[in-house]
């Protein structure tokens, strides 16, 4: 998701959807169910403009109201959305997409406005690329003719996509793309109807852009239309989102929740509120904070069977190291966030950052099951740690999963030769190697820093959850490096301005921390291709977390900087392995040299993944959507299609288990 950048607020990972007739266990009948879901929200919106958006927090909320060409069913693959059928020419060069008839726009009353017709593909890219989406880069290099459009030295028509007929929609790639259909689940391709569309500014109309005359995806739910199962009847900041199903929607039968409501809670302090809303009657579905005694016991007293530990998913979350620093308060409000560091301490973070040595002491210092055992406890601490960017069984080649060729290649590189890159161990964690990286970072730095180098990361004030992570990670760094070498400095901000500081900057040189835990991705189509463009040198989605610019702005200090810490031979070799399009075993391996590559220079570290925790839920298992990919794995808020609640029960451990055997069976 060009696609997301994670939260840590999230709390389930809900897998599964509906085909047809019931779903779920076999014998339920309608009656059992409730026609409501209640759940919460953490951050507000942004925006709705779901063209330009690229932020989990944003697509959350209407991936429930807007559908692309291609969805995904109950087992992930790809299957019919906007379009009922696709084919490619002989070498992947040319999609075709046919559309269904009768697929219809609604008002976010439910109110008919138009059907959905293949020139509402066109308008939707066109808006992309003259609204500067912040996720042009994951096809501008695609679709044939785009780019040059962006850059202003085509016209429109030599982009490559066409509508030879009201359902049919044809994409011209620069090259063969087999992956190109699993794209489309993506926001970036999805339609906008343009009589809708010009109808919110003079600004918004296509060939004349003016976002400050165009109010499309505006904080409004009035403000886009819908074509999937639900819209977005209310949404009330920092307060309420509501969604009315959607029947005109041209799956409707298969949408069995009527009316959702979602309450914000980002401005609680109780790291247990959700767990008291459930047990109020409040949401339906809760994780238990098990690192909380009370709360563990209370649990096991009253809900002993119901207990269930949630899947893990496909998306990463991770430590990077801010290595080009120049931001030193909050973006939005120089009063705020402001770092504590004198100029000559400033100076000397970022000589030492520069530093490969010191770079690897940081990420050898710092543990992933401290920092998970804040909210898991000991006990469970392990099972969301991920060790790899890519997700480790996410594509095959030559029979092996992924991770098995990428461990394999990190072994080449000094000082990984054996580290085991497995889901569920704190496989970078190792204070004996931190002390000998610090060491040799202190002999190769000499006089040319005044130790203690400090470091500042983020956390949120009224998060106790938060806060008590980067106090945890502090420790750790400090332990295995000693205070007198490097300091961490937890600076504790509102939530508005945590998010200011990191999530909601677009460039890097906004960015305000060295240390930024919690970043995260998670893949937007089928190929490792997904999980490693963003931090490609020139315009990758997340160097913002490395401090840098996308090139057309970045300074020529900047550049030289991407040059030193590995982000230009790290960019060469992803384009090496993406010229391969003939050999998905030589391609993906190509990947995983250059991910190996990448994870050896410690600009960033995985650290977890979504689920692996525990949790209590009234919906019957395994019906709501999934998908490894696209909008479908987002998770901070679940799909709401297919899924089914019980109005008088909550799912039981056995019945989840027995939902997610038959599940993985295809059945």
């Amino acid at each position: 998701m060009k696609k997301l950048l994670a939260l840590l607020m999230a709390l389930l990972v809900l897998v599964g959807c509906t085909n047809g007739g019931n779903g779920g266990n076999g014998g339920e009948n309608a009656s059992e169910y409730k026609d409501t879901f209640n759940y919460v929200y953490t951050a507000d919106l942004s925006t709705f403009d779901y063209i330009y958006n690229n932020k989990s927090t944003n697509g959350d909320i209407y991936n429930n109201g807007v559908e692309g060409l291609l969805t995904q069913d109950k087992y992930g693959n790809l299957a019919p959305g906007m379009a009922e059928s696709w084919e490619q020419n002989e070498d992947a060069t040319e999609w075709t997409f046919h559309l269904r008839k009768g697929a219809n726009w609604v008002t976010n009353n439910g109110e008919v406005y138009d059907e959905v017709k293949a020139q509402d593909f066109v308008t939707g890219l066109r808006h992309a690329a003259e609204f500067q989406s912040l996720t042009l880069w994951l096809v501008g290099d695609v679709i044939e003719g785009l780019n040059d459009y962006i850059a202003g030295t085509v016209e429109w028509d030599k982009v490559g996509i066409s509508t030879p007929d009201d359902y049919t929609v044809v994409y011209k790639m620069t090259g063969p793309t087999p992956y190109f259909p699993s794209m489309t689940t993506y926001s970036i391709l999805f339609p906008v109807n343009a009589e809708f569309l010009e109808s919110k500014g003079d600004g918004c109309k296509l060939g004349a852009p003016n976002a400050e005359a165009c109010t499309f995806g505006a904080l409004a739910a009035d403000s886009i239309l819908y074509n999937s199962a639900y819209v977005i009847s209310n949404y009330t900041s920092k307060s309420v989102i509501e969604f009315t199903k959607n029947e005109n929607y041209w799956d409707a039968e298969n949408v069995f929740i009527k009316n959702v409501k979602l309450t914000y809670t980002a401005e609680n302090d109780d790291p247990d509120y959700l767990y008291k809303m459930f047990k109020n009657g409040e949401v339906d579905a809760t994780g238990v904070r098990v690192a909380n005694p009370e709360i563990k016991a209370d649990a096991e007293a009253n809900y002993a069977d119901n207990m269930y530990i949630s899947d893990t998913g496909t998306t990463c979350y991770w430590v990077a190291l801010n290595v080009n620093r120049q931001q030193y308060t909050s973006p939005t409000d120089p009063s705020k966030a402001v770092s504590t560091k004198t100029d000559e301490q400033k100076a000397d973070t970022k000589t030492a950052l520069l530093n490969l040595n010191f770079r690897k002491a940081i990420m050898s210092a710092f543990s992933s099951h401290a920092y998970e055992a804040v909210s898991l406890g000991e006990e469970l601490a392990d099972g969301p740690i991920r060790n790899t960017i890519v997700a480790p069984t996410f594509c095959k080649i030559n029979g092996a999963n992924y991770i098995d060729v990428l461990t394999e290649k990190l072994h080449t590189y000094e000082g990984y030769e054996n580290t085991n890159l497995a889901d569920g161990q704190d496989a970078w964690y190792n204070p004996e190697k931190a002390a000998a990286y610090l060491a040799a970072a202190k002999e190769e730095l000499g006089d040319t820093v005044t130790w203690p180098i400090y470091l500042d990361t983020l956390a949120v004030e009224t998060s106790e959850t938060s806060t008590n992570r980067a106090l945890a990670e502090k420790a750790a760094i400090e332990a295995a490096l000693g205070a007198e070498n490097v300091v961490v400095n937890v600076n504790t901000v509102d939530s508005d301005t945590y998010y200011d500081c990191w999530y909601y900057v677009e460039q890097g040189t906004e960015t305000n921390a060295d240390l930024l835990f919690f970043g995260g991705w998670g893949p937007d189509y089928e190929d490792p291709r997904t999980y490693l463009n963003i931090f490609l040198p020139d315009n990758g989605d997340m160097i913002q977390n490395l401090g840098f610019n996308v090139k057309d702005i970045s300074s020529a200090e900047d550049e030289a900087l991407k040059e030193q810490v590995g982000l230009r031979t790290f960019g060469d070799m992803c384009a090496e392995a993406d010229a391969i399009v003939d050999n998905n075993d030589e391609r993906f391996t190509k990947y995983a040299e250059a991910e190996a590559y990448f994870l050896a220079q410690a600009l960033v570290r995985p650290m977890s993944t979504s689920g692996a925790g525990v949790n209590i839920s009234r919906m019957v298992p395994y019906t709501a959507c999934y998908g490894n990919y696209g909008w479908a794995s987002y998770n901070n808020v679940p799909i709401f299609k297919g899924m089914k609640v019980y109005n008088d029960k909550i799912q039981t451990a056995a019945e989840h288990a027995t939902a997610k055997e038959a599940w993985l069976k295809g059945e």
